[in-house]
């Protein structure tokens, strides 16, 4: 059973590019099972080099691993090929024998974009990240879309596709009385991108499989997080595909039975991008000034992506509980245990809800039934101390230790992995 899933337990951002980034030592790959160029995952080596990936696996900075880009993801060439290059000259070597490309992942094409550009500028506007993710899965769904393999298999099919859909594009500019657009710069740049990442494309499904039967280490990792997830996430405030351990299965091509680990990722500070519910938010500006910080920092509460700046709340083991259910998480890691400080001398953890009188200890099923719950609280003491240099739990101050047992105590799963800094090496393992 070789296979370990990272994914995130909150609503995103929790810092599992950091988490995949340390546990691909000792792996042999590292696949990418869902979304697009709209995740962002922060990794930070020992030296302090900070590199960003959207759609490059996590595990790309270590030479040793193979990084899959798995057939449940979608892909933007424009994008994956400046972060390919972004990423080379930091010194990161990206060739096809470290970086492989599922042929059954769609492509995110040019009018995607524009029409995600387009419907976040008008009413309809849904906090997205403009990056064309639901247009692309939409045209997946309604078998109308192209796949990676048509940029080998018949790219004159490609090219027409891209110019069909612009040429959609300036219809509907038409309809709203916007002047057309002149796209054959951007057909051109489109195809040139796709036509490099063609030899990166290969049937990663049978790749993966015949590897696993060989007994090589998979870390899997997710985009996104759990309240995003389209089936079980507060929709419609939520992701266009599915981030659970389920969502590894079909994102990857690959058998349950080859599933030995989830770890569960989650953050001490909560945080939240976008419209929604946030039951435990903080609306005290005060204290929010104090959460933040520094703004300028790499671990600063900005989106990768979006460059928002995020709404902060309490830790909500009632959400936590939910997604340990059904990601069936092994284990949890933790973030950001250096921050609970910040929250003053005291600090809330949210142990279930109150809805319409009754008492929930798990989060409930609905953004709505979100929308009218109140959190239940308990208090624990912070500590003053400067954990970010600690790297064995019993040295820890009482009080943090007293925060992760009641985690522990409240949700039942064991947390194995604690950050205490953004850094690859700022990790206490237990």
């Amino acid at each position: 059973m070789p296979v370990t899933v990272v994914l995130g337990e909150q609503r995103g951002d929790e810092g599992k590019g950091r988490f995949v980034d340390m546990l691909s030592q000792g792996q042999d790959i590292v696949a990418r099972y869902n979304g697009g160029s709209n995740a962002g995952h922060t990794v930070v080596t020992p030296n302090g080099e900070e590199f960003d990936f959207h759609l490059l696996p996590s595990g790309i900075v270590n030479p040793e691993i193979v990084n899959v880009i798995g057939n449940g993801t979608v892909i933007n060439p424009n994008k994956l090929i400046a972060e390919i290059e972004k990423t080379k000259c930091k010194g990161v070597a990206v060739s096809e024998s470290n970086l492989l490309i599922s042929s059954a992942a769609h492509l995110v094409l040019p009018h995607h974009v524009l029409f995600d550009e387009l419907r976040e500028s008008g009413t309809l506007a849904q906090g997205s990240t403009k990056s064309g993710i639901a247009q692309s899965y939409s045209d997946k769904y309604l078998r109308s879309g192209m796949r990676m393999e048509s940029i080998k298999n018949d790219p004159d099919e490609l090219r027409d596709m891209v110019i069909e859909g612009l040429a959609k594009f300036n219809e509907a500019r038409t309809l709203l009385d916007l002047s057309k657009i002149n796209y054959d710069n951007l057909v051109n740049e489109y195809l040139d991108n796709a036509k490099r990442l063609g030899e990166f494309v290969t049937d990663t499904v049978l790749y993966l499989n015949r590897m696993l039967e060989n007994g090589a280490l998979v870390l899997a990792e997710g985009a996104q997080a759990f309240q995003l997830d389209i089936d079980h996430g507060q929709y419609p405030f939520v992701t266009s595909s599915s981030t659970t351990s389920a969502g590894a299965l079909s994102g990857l091509g690959i058998s349950y039975k080859y599933i030995d680990r989830v770890i569960g990722v989650a953050k001490a500070v909560p945080s939240h991008v976008g419209g929604g519910p946030f039951v435990t938010e903080i609306k005290d500006k005060e204290v929010l000034e104090g959460l933040h910080g520094d703004m300028t920092t790499v671990d600063a509460e900005i989106g990768t992506t979006t460059g928002r700046v995020r709404r902060l709340g309490h830790l909500d083991l009632a959400l936590i509980k939910r997604s340990q259910m059904i990601n069936g998480s092994s284990e949890m890691a933790l973030t950001k245990l250096d921050w609970v400080r910040r929250y003053g001398e005291s600090v809330l953890i949210c142990v279930g809800y109150k809805r319409k009188d009754k008492l929930l200890s798990v989060a409930p099923d609905a953004a709505y039934k979100m929308e009218q719950s109140s959190p239940i609280y308990v208090a624990l003491p912070t500590w003053k101390e400067d954990i970010s240099e600690i790297r064995d739990f019993s040295t820890l101050p009482e009080e943090a230790k007293d925060y992760i047992e009641l985690i522990e105590g409240y949700t039942g799963v064991p947390i194995t992995m604690i950050g205490v800094g953004p850094k690859r090496d700022q990790v206490i393992i237990r």
